[in-house]
C-alpha cells in the first residue's frame, strides 16, 4: 500500500520540482534584467543626450519604473561642449517624480510629487551671442528653431500636485562682449508648491534679475510648442522677463565701458 502510494505521489513531486525550478530561473532573470536596468539606464541617457546635444553628462543614479511612471536620479552633472568658453552648465543633486502612468495616454499629464534640488545651473552666452541653454534645448528638439520638428506637440498641460524646490545658485556668463560678465545669484530657494499648473507658478519664487534669466529660458523650453493654452497667464511674463534680461545686460556693458581707462 505505501509503495503504491509513492508511486502515485513521485511524478506529482517531480511535477512540483520542476515547476519550483522554473520559477527560480524566471526569478533569476528577472533580477538580471532589472540590474541591467539599472546599471545601464544613467550610461544609455548619457549617450543619448550627448548624441543629441554635444553636452556632456554624468549621472550617478537613474531609476524609471516602467509600470508606475515613477523617475529617481541622483546627481547629476551637465557639462557644454567643448568649444564654449565655460564647461559648467548643470550641477543637479535630485530629481524625482511621482507620477502617474495612466495620465500620460491623456492631454494632462499628472504628477502627485516632485522633487527638484539643483545645486547649481550657469547660463553661458558664447561669443556668437548663443545661450547655452538654448542650444541644448535646440539639440533635445533636433534643433529645429521653427518648433515644427518632432517635439512640436510634446508639451502638454500638466499639474504637480506637490512639488518641492530647492535652487542654490545661478550664474549668468556673457562673453559675447569685448570682456566677460560674469554674475553670481546665490539664490538659497526653499519653496513647496501645491497644485502647480502653469510656467508661472513654477517661476514664482524667482525675483528680480533672476527671475529674468530663467523665465528667458524657460521660455526656450515651451517655445514652438502646439498647446498654447499650457500658457495662458506666463506669456506676458516671459516676454516682459526677456526685455529686462536684454535691459540689464546692456547696463552692464555700458557700466564697464564708462570704466576702461
Amino acid at each position: 500500500m505505501w509503495g503504491a502510494t509513492s508511486r502515485y505521489q513521485t511524478p506529482r513531486r517531480a511535477r512540483g520540482g520542476l515547476l519550483l525550478k522554473l520559477l527560480f530561473f524566471l526569478a533569476g532573470l528577472f533580477l538580471l534584467g532589472a540590474l541591467a536596468w539599472v546599471v545601464l539606464l544613467p550610461s544609455i541617457v548619457a549617450a543619448t543626450v550627448r548624441e543629441k546635444t554635444g553636452f556632456a553628462v554624468q549621472i550617478e543614479a537613474l531609476t524609471v519604473n516602467p509600470f508606475t511612471g515613477n523617475v529617481e536620479l541622483r546627481s547629476l552633472g551637465l557639462r557644454n561642449p567643448p568649444d564654449w568658453p565655460a564647461p559648467e552648465f548643470v550641477e543637479l543633486r535630485r530629481f524625482t517624480v511621482d507620477g502617474s502612468l495612466l495620465s500620460l495616454l491623456t492631454n494632462r499629464w499628472v504628477a502627485d510629487e516632485v522633487v527638484l534640488e539643483v545645486s547649481k545651473v550657469t547660463l553661458v552666452k558664447n561669443r556668437h551671442g548663443e545661450l547655452n541653454a538654448d542650444i541644448f534645448l535646440g539639440g533635445l528638439r533636433g534643433n529645429d528653431k521653427s518648433g515644427a520638428g518632432p517635439a512640436k506637440g510634446m508639451m502638454r498641460s500638466f499639474l504637480i500636485r506637490h512639488l518641492v524646490l530647492r535652487f542654490d545658485d545661478l550664474v549668468y556668463a556673457d562673453y559675447s562682449g569685448d570682456q566677460p560678465v560674469v554674475k553670481d545669484y546665490a539664490l538659497g530657494i526653499k519653496r513647496d508648491l501645491r497644485e502647480v499648473d502653469s510656467v508661472t507658478k513654477i517661476i514664482s519664487p524667482f525675483a528680480g534679475t533672476t527671475l529674468a534669466l530663467v523665465a528667458n529660458t524657460l521660455g526656450g523650453l515651451f517655445k514652438g510648442s502646439s498647446d498654447r493654452h499650457l500658457l495662458p497667464e506666463a506669456t506676458d511674463t516671459l516676454r516682459d522677463a526677456g526685455k529686462k534680461t536684454g535691459e540689464t545686460l546692456k547696463g552692464l556693458m555700458r557700466s564697464l565701458d564708462k570704466k576702461k581707462p
